[in-house]
């Protein structure tokens, strides 16, 4: 009976220390077409979607919203943890409806983003296990740190990242919607450097 004990400990400690966590980062500020149109939307619920159903049975899904660092509702973060019961298709449902309603959600629009604020303060990456941080957003640093045009005129650059993400794949949904490809090129940059910093695999999905 001790060996059995002893075995399935073992087991749920090899499990917990494998299980990965996918971060959900939702940008609500104004500038992010999420916000203002149903189709990218739907398309973002989509991608995170297939994302989600990707995970296994101790996985973690976290859904963070982030924009201005005034605003309360970005500390409403659900935690789902995919199990038997919880299956990655219910969980990636109720996150694509969520998604999906935000265009109807006008007061939902936030005035500033503080992406890079986001990234650094964050503490439930899990990027020692590999995890992926999915951020739907078109990019565009709006705050303290710096300008959101002169960024995208290439005036300013992203302050140097103060933060440690290595061993997370960090991927942008939606970078530089709805801008010019020069600006789409100088933003992206930006990012791949900033990530670099940060020790993060990045990836723009660009729409």
């Amino acid at each position: 009976m001790k060996k059995l004990l002893t075995c399935i400990l073992f087991i749920c400690a090899v499990s917990t220390a494998d299980a990965k966590t996918l971060t959900i980062g939702i940008d609500l500020s104004a500038s992010n077409p999420l916000l203002s149109h149903k189709n990218f939307a739907h398309v973002a619920s989509q991608h995170v979607s297939s994302e989600i159903n990707k995970l296994k049975d101790g996985d973690v899904v976290h859904v963070k919203t982030f924009g201005s660092r005034k605003d309360a509702l970005n500390l409403l973060n659900p935690t789902f943890e995919i199990s038997r019961r919880l299956k990655p298709n219910k969980v990636a449902g109720i996150v694509a409806q969520y998604i999906q309603s935000l265009p109807e959600q006008k007061e939902a629009s936030q005035s500033s983003t503080n992406l890079i604020a986001w990234l650094e303060f964050t503490s439930e990456f899990n990027c020692a296990q590999n995890s992926q941080i999915l951020v739907i957003t078109d990019g565009l640093e709006s705050s303290s740190y710096v300008d959101g045009n002169q960024l995208l005129q290439g005036k300013k650059s992203l302050p140097k990242a103060e933060v440690n993400l290595k061993g997370c794949a960090l991927t942008f949904y939606g970078l530089g919607a709805g801008w010019m490809p020069q600006q789409v090129k100088i933003v992206r940059k930006e990012w791949e450097r900033w990530s670099e910093q940060a020790g993060a695999a990045f990836t723009a999905i660009i729409p």
